[in-house]
């Protein structure tokens, strides 16, 4: 009888095994063409002459920039206000049905719809620039210059926050109030107000909770295509942008290239989930052994 419960848990394990080697098989070949091999275009030997092409390229280290000021900008500003939110709702006494549910609607619309809000919202031509010349603001169409298609990014970092910021907070607030339960509570009845409740013993206790929805809005965002491509400059592009645009190339032996892309990419994403490993580990050895104070 235990073996067959064995057996039945690693036939239902078998399909995530499957997809996984097959996205594993994925990345190796991407990473052998990023080295010039490829013999279905004669393509035979191995080099670096791809990558050092790249790194020598003053607009792909424009593009590298471009993508980290997005990922950041846009994980940290969903995360502080994600956070603000879900205090918010614990110092609530009961959290209504609508209040759910209205959360619930900017994760379910699409990347691609957002960026048509943003068009027709904060566009120079948009409903809120009319709005304003309407009301007698002759420059209004000015004020928006600035939002979309600019080297800023601020109208991608916008469209971003729509679906990251209820994800902080569906993602962060069951282990928010869990601690606030137990010893949120206990902190207010020896005097400490709810703020300060809050900031000194809740979220220091869900620190590891949080880096994770910091990394995984990072690598999502630095790694998306299809804000940068519709709200983003023609210069600089961002890096998966510039990455398919020359995935797309009409000379073939342009391909490395695009793999070389691809494996800056992974690298970015290699390193940054390194960093947020060792942070969560430090805060968790922290937590065990705590620092003595001089």
């Amino acid at each position: 009888m235990e073996l067959t419960k064995k057996f039945y848990a690693v036939l239902l394990f078998m399909p995530q095994l499957i997809l996984s080697l097959f996205l594993l098989l994925g990345v190796m070949i991407g990473i052998v063409q990023s080295f010039g091999y490829i013999p279905s275009l004669n393509l035979n030997e191995f080099s670096l002459v791809y990558y050092q092409d790249l790194l020598s390229n003053k607009q792909f280290s424009q593009s590298v920039f471009f993508s980290l000021k997005i990922a950041l900008y846009s994980a940290f500003i969903s995360t502080i206000i994600g956070l603000a939110w879900a205090y918010f709702w614990l110092i609530q006494e009961k959290l209504s049905r609508w209040q759910r549910m209205m959360v619930k609607i900017p994760i379910i619309v699409p990347h691609l719809v957002v960026a048509l809000f943003i068009l027709q919202l904060f566009g120079r031509t948009g409903i809120f620039a009319r709005i304003l010349f309407a009301v007698g603001f002759k420059n209004a169409q000015n004020w928006f210059d600035s939002l979309v298609f600019q080297p800023n990014g601020w109208g991608i970092i916008f469209s971003f926050m729509w679906k990251e910021i209820p994800f902080v907070l569906f993602y962060c607030y069951p282990i928010i109030s869990s601690i606030n339960r137990k010893l949120g509570e206990a902190a207010q009845t020896l005097g400490a107000n709810r703020m300060q409740s809050f900031i000194k013993i809740v979220l220091p206790l869900s620190k590891s909770t949080i880096l994770a929805a910091f990394f995984i809005i990072f690598m999502y965002t630095f790694g998306s295509y299809e804000l940068p491509a519709l709200l983003g400059p023609t210069l600089p592009k961002g890096l998966p942008v510039a990455a398919y645009q020359a995935y797309i190339h009409p000379d073939l032996s342009q391909r490395p290239l695009a793999m070389a892309y691809n494996g800056i990419l992974l690298l970015v994403s290699l390193l940054a989930a390194a960093i947020i490993y060792l942070m969560a580990f430090y805060s968790q050895l922290k937590n065990y052994y705590p620092l003595k104070k001089r």
